[in-house]
C-alpha cells in the first residue's frame, strides 16, 4: 500500500491548488476503510487526471506508478484479480521506484498463487478455473524477476502443482531449479524429497529404462543425510525400499533373459545381486529358487 510519507513527498511537488492531492487522500482513505469499489473509482479518476489533466501535461512517472499501485491494491482487495494484473503491467511502464516495483511484483505473486491454489476467474460472466493462469503468472515472475523474496516460493508451488497434476517431468525440473538456485530456501527440505517422488513417477515399469532410479535414490539419500529431523525420514526410507525392490525385479528379468539364451552363469550373477540387495524379500526367495535349479542342472552354456 502507498505509505503516507511517500505520498506526501510526491504531493509536495505538485503546485498549490492542484486537485490531485485531495483525490489521492480520498482514495487512500477509502482503501484503508475497506471501501474498495469507491477506492477503485477514485484511483481511476486520479490516473485519468494525472495523464489528461487541466494543462494536458502528465505527472512524473514515479508518481503515476504510485497512483497505479494504489489502484492495483484496491482491485486486489476487491478481488478483481485480472484487472489488478493488468494495472501492474502498466506500473512497469511508469518508471516506478524500487519500493513501488517490489510491491507490484508481490501483488502479481499473490494473485498467481491464489489462482494456482484454486481461486476462480470470471470470464464472460462464468466462474472458471484459473490454475493455468496462475501458473503462467508465476512462471513469468520466475523468468523476469528470479531473485525476489518470493521467488523460491513461486518455484516450489509451481513444482508442487505439476507434481499433483501428474506432470512429473516438469515437477522435477522446478524442484531441481529450487535446489540449485535457492539453497537457503525454507522449501529446500520438502523440495529434496519431492524431487525424488517426481523422478520415481517417471518410471513406467521395471521392463523400461531404470536409469532414473539412480537419480531418485540420490534425492532420497540426500534428504536423509541433510534433513534427518524434518519429519519425512520414514517416507524417504520407504521410497528407498521401493527402489531396492524395483531394482531386484529388474535383476530377475535380466536373469530370466540370460537363462533363455542358455547363459546360466550370467543369470546367476544377477540373481546373487538380488540376494545381496533385498535378502528378506519375495524377490530374494525367487532368486534362491532359480539358483537352486541352476545348481541342480548340468552346467551348459556360458
Amino acid at each position: 500500500m502507498i505509505t503516507t510519507l511517500a505520498l506526501l513527498l510526491f504531493v509536495a511537488s505538485i503546485e498549490q491548488g492542484d486537485p490531485l492531492p485531495e483525490m489521492l487522500i480520498q482514495a487512500r482513505d477509502a482503501l484503508e476503510q475497506g471501501q474498495y469499489t469507491e477506492a477503485v473509482t477514485l484511483y481511476e479518476n486520479a490516473i485519468e487526471f494525472s495523464m489528461y489533466g487541466e494543462d494536458g501535461e502528465p505527472v512524473s512517472g514515479p508518481l503515476l506508478a504510485r497512483i497505479r499501485l494504489g489502484l492495483a491494491e484496491s482491485l486486489l482487495a476487491s478481488r478483481q484479480n485480472d484487472e489488478a494484473l493488468r494495472v501492474t503491467e502498466n506500473i512497469f511502464d511508469s518508471d516506478p521506484g524500487p519500493e513501488t516495483l517490489d510491491r507490484a511484483l508481490e501483488i502479481r505473486y499473490e494473485i498467481g498463487l491464489s489462482y494456482l491454489s484454486g481461486t476462480t476467474r470470471r470470464l464472460l460472466g462464468l466462474e472458471i478455473s484459473a490454475e493455468r493462469k496462475g501458473l503462467q503468472v508465476l512462471a513469468d515472475l520466475i523468468q523476469r524477476y528470479p531473485f525476489q523474496p518470493f521467488s523460491d516460493d513461486a518455484v516450489f508451488h509451481s513444482a508442487n502443482w505439476y507434481l499433483k497434476n501428474k506432470l512429473p517431468e516438469d515437477a522435477e525440473r522446478f524442484f531441481e531449479r529450487l535446489l540449485r538456485e535457492y539453497p537457503g530456501s525454507s522449501w529446500t527440505a520438502p523440495a529434496q524429497i519431492l524431487a525424488g517422488d517426481a523422478v520415481l513417477l517417471q518410471i513406467k515399469g521395471v521392463e523400461y529404462d531404470m536409469g532414473p532410479l539412480v537419480v531418485a535414490e540420490r534425492h532420497y539419500r540426500r534428504y536423509l543425510r541433510l534433513f534427518p529431523d524434518q519429519g519425512e525420514s520414514q517416507r524417504a526410507r520407504k521410497a528407498l525400499g521401493t527402489i531396492a525392490k524395483m531394482r531386484a525385479q529388474r535383476h530377475l528379468l535380466v536373469a530370466q533373459f540370460y537363462l533363455g539364451i542358455n547363459k546360466p552363469k550370467s543369470a546367476k550373477v544377477y540373481l546373487e545381486k538380488v540376494l545381496l540387495d533385498v535378502p528378506a524379500s519375495e524377490e530374494a526367495a525367487e532368486a534362491r529358487r532359480v539358483i537352486a535349479e541352476i545348481v541342480s542342472q548340468p552346467t551348459e552354456g556360458d
